[in-house]
């Protein structure tokens, strides 16, 4: 058995005028409850946060043990001074439950101890989907009903590992202006290189522009400039989103074509190291494009691996040295290598070095017993350090160079 995957589908309802009513009073007031939580919390630590509110919640409302739990956790998790919208969920079968008519589907939720209210879910591609992934082996045991009036249905299925031996490896470099890929074979031939999303910098290159001259309107009291940025995020949002997802579908279709497993940096949280830099690598949809890439490649079968971010960025592909910098303050999107003087795109390369690094540690999991001489990589009579693509504790000697008169890319297990 291996981690649990879960997935939220949002299911539209077709409920009558009276449920609808109740629904909202329902919402409502759980919001109301969640803000007054808020404001009067004195830990963020939700067992202090239970013994603190859930007495005087229980005598205050009419919800039931379950409903203010749920909402204690809303609060716990909340990072701001109010809530504008909660999502209340239900368990299953406690105080939730499904059951289908001849044609229909109902989703029963418990609002309060002794009233049940039975929605009948309107039947959409939403649906469709829900309903393909029930007949998949995905389990729902959590719905939760919005301030909008809708379900959300939390499904989740046990993550098989059975989907390690792809031949070749599809490595991913993420940035702020594209998603560099690169196929290699175990051999070390690259098979293919692409890059997706330049489009998504070039649009938000101009939003940021419209946006600008918004915000300086909006500052002098303009209503309308106001109205026009609201608008303007919710497109932003919009579109990033959808492109990530269409991102995502192309590179898992490459991976399957060239029976690859992908493999993508586990990046982590950056120091700030000024203005622009700061706003450039905000913008990047890392954890977006991690989260839609886990569930695809968990839907079609392909191994994806998280590889660490050590020294990718700094690795020359062809002859192995690791560089302390290779970008010069002009031009970022170019790697010098000061021991070869090889350029090549930063991007090309980091994507390069993420396939390699992938490859290194399917060799070192895969021996038996010690590793062959065809697994290692030594440069002799250069000035380049041993292990130079893994950190000292990832094994003794392995990952270290060999020496070779052709680009590094085509022979690399030679």
């Amino acid at each position: 058995m291996g981690e649990s995957v879960q997935r939220a589908i949002l299911l539209q309802l077709d409920a009558t005028r009276r449920k609808s009513e109740i629904l909202r009073r329902f919402s409502g007031e759980a919001l109301s409850l969640a803000n007054y939580m808020l404001q009067r919390r004195k830990s963020k630590r939700l067992m202090d946060l239970h013994r603190e509110m859930y007495s005087a919640s229980k005598n205050a409302t009419s919800f039931n043990s379950q409903v203010i739990c749920d909402i204690e956790r809303s609060v716990t998790h909340c990072k701001g001074e109010a809530m504008k919208a909660i999502t209340v969920k239900f368990n299953v079968p406690r105080n939730c439950r499904t059951f289908n008519t001849k044609s229909r589907f109902f989703v029963e939720l418990g609002l309060y101890p002794r009233q049940r209210v039975a929605i009948l879910v309107r039947e959409n591609r939403n649906y469709g989907r829900y309903t393909d992934l029930v007949k998949a082996g995905w389990t729902c045991k959590t719905y939760g009903l919005t301030s909008s009036g809708e379900v959300v249905a939390f499904l989740s299925k046990e993550e098989q590992q059975a989907a390690a031996s792809k031949r070749n490896v599809l490595g991913v470099d993420v940035n702020s202006k594209c998603f560099a890929v690169s196929v290699l074979t175990p051999h070390g031939e690259v098979l293919r290189q692409l890059y997706y999303g330049k489009d998504i910098w070039v649009r938000r290159k101009k939003i940021m522009r419209r946006r600008a001259r918004l915000r300086s309107l909006a500052g002098r009291g303009s209503h309308r400039a106001k109205k026009s940025l609201e608008r303007l995020e919710t497109r932003e949002g919009d579109f990033v989103r959808n492109r990530v997802g269409e991102i995502v579908r192309e590179i898992t279709s490459l991976a399957l074509a060239f029976d690859a497993g992908i493999a993508m940096e586990g990046l982590r949280r950056f120091s700030p190291k000024g203005r622009k830099f700061n706003r450039e690598v905000l913008r990047i949809p890392f954890y977006l494009f991690r989260r839609n890439l886990e569930a695809r490649c968990f839907d079609k079968g392909i191994h994806l691996t998280i590889v660490d971010a050590w020294h990718t960025s700094k690795w020359c592909s062809h002859c192995g040295a690791v560089a302390r910098s290779g970008h010069s303050s002009t031009n970022y999107a170019l790697f010098t290598c000061p021991s070869c003087s090889q350029v090549v795109n930063s991007d090309r390369k980091a994507s390069l070095a993420v396939a390699v690094k992938s490859l290194l540690v399917r060799r070192k999991d895969a021996a038996q017993n010690a590793l062959s001489q065809r697994a290692f990589f030594q440069f002799t009579g250069r000035p380049v350090p041993v292990n130079g693509l893994l950190r000292s504790d990832d094994g003794p000697g392995f990952g270290a160079v060999r020496l070779e008169p052709a680009p590094m890319e085509s022979h690399l297990f030679q």
